[in-house]
This record gives structure tokens, C-alpha cells and sequence, in this order.
């Protein structure tokens, strides 16, 4: 791509063994597609630039980028042979255009600054980590760990016996955010400055949104055999991906004692800093996120990636403009033993008995995987914090009050 930055990482899907003995013909113009992406990309770029009134953000983004991202739509939807496509890339455009002024909120809210300070050596230290790196690990304190395990135990032993009855699918119990889990994760996040340090790394208030506990065992299915219909074996990256819809960052947290074969969580230091397009970022995960199978054909896997599962999909993820040709989970169509394969697993640190149990991480912009159980178990509290514009100081006193008053009612608990 000459004239637009590319979606990270970038997979040459045509000679992908998967993909390479495909027919798809294509009819749109890839440069000329790739320069109304360069203009969106500008256009993004100056408008998070300058500060605005929140309420008038989404109508002025409309005025600027949207400009952009209306020609494009407009494009596309003109050039495209298939009613299917045309509807598929309009779905998408309307969620990239949400997602892109959310961020836009983000990027408003750092410009106007952090309400309060950054407190402490240690929120220091999850900042600095998170802004070099994209992820900080580090570990429950004993008593936390023992704790949360007693609390926990009959809701561990629930999602074994559902796990038993529910086949191979994911097996998650979400608590009330002020459950008593809630109030322990709330104290720990506080003691070990990472609520204060992911505030200095995103340049925004943050807060403890909500949690779930996820069980994941040797058996499941849902990351196996994509391509067995060519013979690839899951790849040595299976499972790499971006959030969707992941502004807000998020953490891992162990309950079980997780070594290299039971899943742990991984994370591809320095890949939230990649260069990219914020486009096309956003974009092909709202790709992923508005697919809808065709009716017309059998929905046969329990694959996460159906969309890649079958051939007639593959297809059409050929006949879409070249800068499209990406995924959010992409890391089953990475080859082993490629530079790029290399590169990612040399820069991916995991989280296990020997690194910690806690990894707090930007899983927007960084590559991370986790829950490939290849034996034994693995229990996680799954957690996301939720960026909100910087308080006024009187907001400020009320909350830091009701912070107060909920970690004096944790005590009792």
C-alpha cells in the first residue's frame, strides 16, 4: 500500500495455503481505495488534535472524518457485484464510525487532562510499563489469592459440572460488579496502584467496571482444525488477536496455578505501539464484528472463526479491497517458522506460576491470546476497567468519598 498505512500485522492471504488455490475476482481499485484510506487516516488524525465540547464531538466528527468515511462507504457500495457485500460493508462502516468517535472521546478527554494526580511509585511503574510495553504483571498477595479462591470455590466447581454438560463451548460466570469478589478485586487494583497507573497511561480517569470467571479445560474445540481441510495444524500463534470494541483496558487475573499447558494468557510486548492505520484498525474488526453466515450454507463448526471455516468465505474474503484482507483474531493464518511468526512469539511474555497472576493490558491495540488448555485447567477472572471523562473536583470528592465508604463496607465483609 502506497498511500495509506496498513492493518498490523500484514498476512499475504493470496499465497496462504488456505486461500492461494482460490478463484475470487476482485472489482474494486485497490489505489484508489487505499488513497480515500490515507484521507481518512488524515482526517482522524487532525481531529484528535484539537479540543472540543464532548456534546458536540459526534456532529463535528460527522463534518470531518465522517466526510471521508461516507466516501468511501459510498464507494464501495456502488462498485460492489454482490447485494450481500454491499449490506455487509455498511454494516460495518456504522459500528467503525461509532468506535472511531468513542476514541474520539478518548483522545478529547487527554487533551483536556487528568483530574487529580498519579499517585505512588507503583502506579508510576504500571504507567511506564504499560506505555513501553502495552501490558504490567505482577501477583496477588498470598492472603488476596487464598481468599478469592474460598469465595469463588462453588462457583468453580458450578462451571466444572456446566463444562461437563455444555460440550466444548467457553464456560463463564459473571458476578455483580459489588459482589464480594468485586470489593476484594477493587482493593487489590487500589493497593497495587493500577487503577492510578492505567489513569496516567491512558490520560483519563479509569475505573473497576466488571468481571467474569472463565473455566477453560483440555478438550475444547472452539481454537481447533481451522484449516485441517489443508492440512495446517493449529499454528504456533493460534489465537492472536485485538479486542473488538476495546478501548477500555482489561486484566487477567489467575485462580489456578497455570503453567505453559494450561492456557496461559500471552501478550506481544511493544505491539500496542505498532504503526498502523486507525482505519482500517477499527474497520476490519467491525468486519469480523458484523459478518453474518450466509443461510445457504450449513453452519457445521464449533470454530470461533467460522468466517474462515469454509471455502465459499474464504472467497469472499478475497474479493474484498486488499487493505481489507485482515482479521481482529488473526493468529491461526500466521505460518510457523515465518519472520513474522518469529517475531511475535520472541516478544510474547506469558502469564504463569513463574511471571505472576495478574496482567493488566491494552487489548485494543495489543496483541494478546489465552485459554488454549492443552491439559489441566484454567480458572480467570476475565476484567474491564472503563475509561470516563476527567471529573470536576467536585465529582472528584464524591467519588474518592464513595470510594471510602465502599472499601470500609468490604472490610465487613
Amino acid at each position: 500500500m502506497s498511500h495509506a498505512r496498513m492493518f498490523y500485522p500484514q498476512i499475504d492471504y493470496r499465497s496462504h495455503p488456505a486461500f492461494r488455490n482460490i478463484e475470487a475476482k476482485t472489482c474494486y481499485d485497490d489505489a484508489e481505495v487505499n488513497q480515500r484510506i490515507a484521507q481518512i487516516d488524515a482526517a482522524i488524525e487532525a481531529f484528535e488534535h484539537d479540543k472540543r465540547p464532548d456534546a458536540i464531538l459526534p456532529d463535528e466528527f460527522n463534518r470531518g472524518p465522517g466526510i471521508y468515511l461516507s466516501d468511501l462507504e459510498d464507494y464501495l457500495r456502488r462498485t460492489s457485484r454482490s447485494p450481500r457485500m454491499s449490506d455487509w460493508f455498511s454494516r460495518a462502516f456504522v459500528t467503525t464510525r461509532h468506535e472511531l468517535v468513542e476514541e474520539a472521546h478518548v483522545a478529547n478527554w487527554r487533551i483536556e487532562g487528568i483530574s487529580g494526580e498519579t499517585d505512588g511509585t507503583t502506579a508510576r511503574r504500571v504507567t511506564k510499563a504499560l506505555d513501553h510495553d502495552g501490558v504490567y504483571i505482577c501477583s496477588l498477595e498470598p492472603d488476596t489469592l487464598v481468599k478469592l479462591r474460598a469465595i469463588c470455590a462453588p462457583h468453580m466447581q458450578g462451571l466444572r459440572e456446566k463444562a461437563k454438560s455444555g460440550g466444548t463451548e467457553r464456560v463463564v460466570h459473571t458476578f455483580e460488579r459489588y459482589s464480594k469478589v468485586g470489593m476484594v478485586l477493587d482493593q487489590f487494583f487500589r493497593r497495587q496502584g493500577i487503577l492510578d497507573g492505567l489513569k496516567g497511561y491512558v490520560g483519563s480517569n479509569v475505573s473497576f467496571a466488571g468481571f467474569s470467571l472463565e473455566y477453560s479445560y483440555a478438550g475444547q474445540k472452539w481454537w481447533r482444525g481451522l484449516y485441517s481441510d489443508v492440512g495446517l495444524p493449529e499454528s504456533k500463534t493460534t489465537y492472536m488477536h485485538y479486542d473488538y470494541g476495546g478501548r477500555d483496558p482489561k486484566a487477567i487475573i489467575a485462580l489456578s496455578d497455570i503453567g505453559e499447558e494450561n492456557g496461559p494468557t500471552g501478550f506481544v510486548k511493544g505491539s500496542h505501539k505498532v504503526e498502523r492505520s486507525k482505519f482500517l484498525h477499527t474497520m476490519i474488526k467491525s468486519l469480523d464484528y458484523a459478518f453474518q453466515p450466509d443461510p445457504t450454507l450449513p453452519y457445521k463448526t464449533v470454530y470461533y472463526r467460522d468466517r474462515f471455516a469454509k471455502a465459499e468465505y474464504r472467497r469472499e474474503f478475497l474479493e474484498q479491497p486488499t487493505a481489507f484482507h485482515g482479521c481482529s483474531h488473526f493468529g491461526e493464518d500466521i505460518l510457523d517458522d515465518t519472520p513474522l511468526s518469529r517475531d511475535l512469539l520472541s516478544k510474547e511474555v506469558k502469564l504463569t506460576r513463574n511471571q505472576g497472576n495478574c496482567i493488566v493490558f491494552d487489548g485494543n491495540y495489543g496483541i494478546h491470546r489465552g485459554g488454549l488448555v492443552r491439559s489441566g485447567e484454567r480458572f480467570v477472572f476475565q476484567i474491564i476497567f472503563s475509561i470516563a471523562p476527567p471529573l470536576s473536583l467536585s465529582q472528584w470528592v464524591i467519588r474518592r468519598s464513595r470510594g471510602l465508604a465502599v472499601r470500609m463496607l468490604g472490610k465487613g465483609n
